[in-house]
């Protein structure tokens, strides 16, 4: 891990208790979630456009110069890094989600949107500015939780491989990382990919889609394109605003 990716955030409040990446919670598979990933390479130092855990990627490198290519960023498919089995270095190309979220990053509150995050310093598209970490719980107990405290924080990601969904559910709302406080936004500036290092499991890495200015505030779109909109009004007040907060409907049945 860089000097540049050391993850030194803490929450904005006491009762909350600060994880780097995701850890198991109640309904999760943890069998499923101590298995490591048979993919590896043999790239030696430096990982290329051969790389075979790229390629399962789509094909062609994840990043370069540690930006999301344009064909990865535009597809939002789910990324394949290196892992510790694999045969090239630790400062290889496609390592970048596993090395932790970029430095100068901020909570600050926004008013009447609560909490927020923002940037410090100016991030240019395709960078991985950090994870959007929690418990990963099951289904049911998302569904109890979301019946209690709604459903602010909890984020349902479903994925299609060969014909059949897989779902992971991480919920963020008591444990998790500083991903928990970026805002929605029907025009966001940042996106959403699922990221997988050395689990089955995985990661929800947070790319910016376009350049972010210093000091602008980092959001990405709650729905992904998937979740229905519901009542609860929404306050990003940009031109494409849908005017409600998208919400995951399953999780209130």
């Amino acid at each position: 891990m860089t000097e540049d990716n050391l993850d030194n955030y803490t929450h904005s409040s006491s009762t909350l208790f600060y994880i780097e990446t995701n850890i198991p919670g109640p309904g999760s598979e943890t069998d499923l979630q101590s298995v490591s990933l048979c993919m590896r390479c043999s790239c030696g130092d430096t990982c290329s456009d051969s790389c075979a855990c790229a390629n399962v990627s789509g094909g062609g490198a994840n990043y370069i110069n540690n930006l999301l290519t344009d064909k990865k960023l535009s597809t939002g498919s789910f990324i394949l890094e290196c892992n510790e089995y694999c045969e090239c270095a630790r400062s290889c190309g496609n390592r970048l989600v596993q090395l932790g979220p970029r430095r100068f990053l901020s909570v600050f509150q926004t008013g009447e949107r609560g909490w927020g995050l923002r940037t410090e310093r100016f991030i240019q598209k395709g960078s991985f500015v950090c994870e959007y970490a929690g418990e990963i719980i099951g289904k049911e107990e998302a569904k109890r939780r979301a019946k209690l405290d709604g459903v602010n924080y909890i984020f349902v990601l479903k994925e299609h491989f060969f014909n059949s969904v897989t779902e992971t559910v991480i919920d963020p709302t008591c444990i998790g990382n500083i991903g928990r406080y970026i805002n929605h936004s029907c025009q966001p500036n940042c996106i959403v990919i699922p990221v997988r290092v050395d689990s089955p499991v995985p990661r929800l890495g947070i790319f910016a889609v376009t350049d972010i200015r210093a000091g602008e505030e980092i959001t990405y779109d709650y729905s992904s394109g998937r979740s229905e909109i519901g009542s609860a009004p929404c306050l990003c007040k940009t031109e494409k605003c849908l005017g409600f907060l998208p919400f995951e409907k399953d999780l209130l049945c």
